[in-house]
């Protein structure tokens, strides 16, 4: 069995736009993707809504994706793949930092994956590193006052993963454009786009592991 560790934010984790409730697990693009890959693949869930990359929330607390990496990846060592996708809740307003900090915060990340001994043999799994769909303003006061300057500096973070993703030689999905957002809040997927992420997601999957073959 192919042991998927998918380590994210609420867009993982399922959220939807109230911003409370969330998709059921046959819903989420972690559970399709489960369903599609079928019982010779085990995904792993590790969302967390807010998680950000390396950056302690004075606001929410326990958000820093880099804190509990390490700790995660060994609870469900040995992995064979790790799809990290974060980097949007670094965009907000309170942390004060340019897309290139979250280019750099993320190579942290990864650099952490590959030393981690996380993998079979105590080598490092594979890594799918995935831009963030960039997210867009829907005209909520609230939501463009906390992400000023966010719609921009999303749409900026593809050119610094796809970089990463080639001087680490690891894989590297950017779904800009293929994804689909609810118009409530310009953030997180629909149905439709959790079905989309999913089957993005797959085809990457299954070539990663042909490729091993």
């Amino acid at each position: 069995m192919k042991n998927i560790l998918c380590y994210g934010d609420s867009n993982t984790y399922g959220l939807k736009s109230d911003l409370v409730s969330r998709y059921e697990r046959h819903e989420r693009w972690t559970g399709i993707l489960q369903e599609r890959l079928g019982s010779e693949y085990y995904v792993i869930e590790e969302g967390l809504g807010g998680r950000t990359t390396v950056w302690d929330d004075p606001v929410e607390e326990h958000k820093n994706g880099k804190t509990y990496l390490l700790p995660c990846l060994e609870s469900h060592k040995p992995l064979d793949l790790v799809i990290l996708m974060l980097g949007t809740n670094d965009l907000k307003l309170r942390f004060s930092v340019s897309s290139f900090d979250v280019g750099s915060a993320m190579e942290n990340l990864v650099k952490t994956i590959l030393k981690s001994e996380a993998g079979r043999n105590q080598a490092a799994p594979e890594i799918l590193l995935i831009t963030p769909v960039p997210i867009r303003s829907v005209g909520n006061r609230d939501l463009d006052r906390m992400l000023q300057g966010a719609v921009t500096k999303s749409r900026e973070l593809a050119s610094y993963y796809e970089r990463i993703a080639r001087q680490y030689q690891i894989h590297y999905l950017n779904p800009e454009g293929q994804v689909e957002l609810n118009e409530q809040d310009g953030i997180h997927y629909t149905l439709k786009g959790h079905q989309e992420m999913a089957e993005l997601i797959q085809k990457m999957v299954c070539g990663i592991f042909a490729e091993g073959k």
